[in-house]
């Protein structure tokens, strides 16, 4: 990475973000759930996220190595290590209510959210009520939390199924528009292309009177 920044030929400031908000961000964050939650002994593991993401930072912008970490992150546009966990932690609670009904992890829930999955000897509801303020974990937080999603997700609903699904019911309601560049005239191409979608945008936005 070094090298593909390289000041003098190197990627620019916006690829670079992106190499490392797709190539390093997901590695460095992996299996985070083992040990991001409330009450855990953490602060290693941040630390050592807050200087990667640091040295990223001074990567991308190109700064001094003085400068303040909030400053770069912010010209970079980079989330802060601890907001961009708190927020993939908070999608992956409410993320429980998309799984299957018979799905592993809700058998470690309480009976509310259970389903039809089978009950486990160390589910929250086998445990007294003054056990589970003492355990901390992520099915704690998952329990704590599942209850602020109010929308209701199906795995299999039924506009999933084959026949059922968009294009298999309004298929000839739906049209393709495929559309190739000239090479030769690439700007005259486009300039076109413009006018001709500026023009349906146009008639199916405008209410036409019927004749």
């Amino acid at each position: 990475m070094g090298t593909l920044g390289n000041s003098t030929w190197g990627l620019p400031p916006l690829e670079k973000r992106l190499l490392y908000r797709a190539g390093v961000l997901p590695i460095a964050m992996y299996s985070f759930r083992l040990w991001f939650f409330k009450g855990a002994k953490n602060k290693t593991s941040f630390k050592i996220l807050i200087q990667m993401q640091c040295k990223a930072a001074l990567w991308i912008t190109g700064a001094f190595h003085t400068s303040p970490t909030g400053g770069t992150e912010a010209l970079a546009g980079l989330i802060p290590v601890h907001l961009h966990l708190r927020k993939l932690a908070d999608r992956a609670n409410l993320r429980i209510t998309t799984l299957s009904d018979t799905y592993p992890i809700r058998s470690l829930l309480s009976a509310d959210y259970v389903k039809r999955a089978e009950v486990h000897h160390c589910s929250v509801s086998n445990m007294a009520p003054a056990l589970q303020d003492k355990v901390h974990g992520t099915i704690m937080e998952i329990e704590n939390h599942h209850h602020e999603l109010m929308e209701v997700f199906e795995p299999c609903a039924p506009e999933n199924r084959l026949g059922f699904r968009l294009m298999d019911c309004f298929a000839a309601q739906v049209s393709i528009n495929d559309f190739k560049i000239n090479m030769e005239n690439k700007v005259l191409s486009v300039t076109n292309r413009k006018i001709e979608l500026d023009g349906l945008i146009v008639y199916f936005t405008v209410p036409h009177r019927l004749l």
